[in-house]
């Protein structure tokens, strides 16, 4: 198989509800399962950060229908690379609201806020796998894969 890793951020789009993002992650839960692809979503009320790994083809074709989606806006590709491993194997959609909570975590690796467009590849993906991950050791619901840190 050829393992893949792809990042990307996007904007929040105005004609999307708050509602959008609960079916975004909803839905991405059951579909990367079958796919064969991890990742983590992070989100703000202003940006989406995405980590994507698995199958070439697979995250391709999903990479293509994300840019397309109403509820994005001016989607960025900042990596696409071959990966040796998968960073987050344990969630087939995690997804990580930025809040205060995510705050100190988010201080060692931005002193801009949560701007994902203005940190390089290596932090992003440093990150959210440790906001991911943290969030999961500290007990947090882990339900159908995805680990949901702050409000719905």
């Amino acid at each position: 198989m050829d393992l893949v890793r792809l990042i990307y951020a996007s904007r929040f789009s105005r004609k999307a509800g708050p509602e959008d993002v609960q079916k975004i992650v909803d839905l991405s839960r059951e579909k990367n399962r079958r796919l064969g692809i991890t990742g983590v979503l992070c989100f703000d009320p202003r940006y989406f950060l995405q980590c994507l790994e698995g199958p070439s083809e697979a995250v391709n074709e999903l990479y293509n229908r994300i840019i397309f989606d109403y509820r994005h806006t001016g989607v960025r590709l900042i990596s696409y690379e071959k990966a040796d491993r998968r960073r987050f194997e344990k969630w087939s959609m995690a997804y990580v609201r930025i809040d205060e909570k995510v705050k100190p975590i988010l201080e060692r690796y931005s002193a801009n806020g949560f701007d994902p467009y203005s940190m390089d590849p290596a932090q992003l993906v440093d990150f959210a796998a440790e906001v991911a991950e943290a969030r999961a050791e500290k007990g947090t619901s882990v339900a159908g894969g995805t680990v949901v840190w702050g409000s719905r």
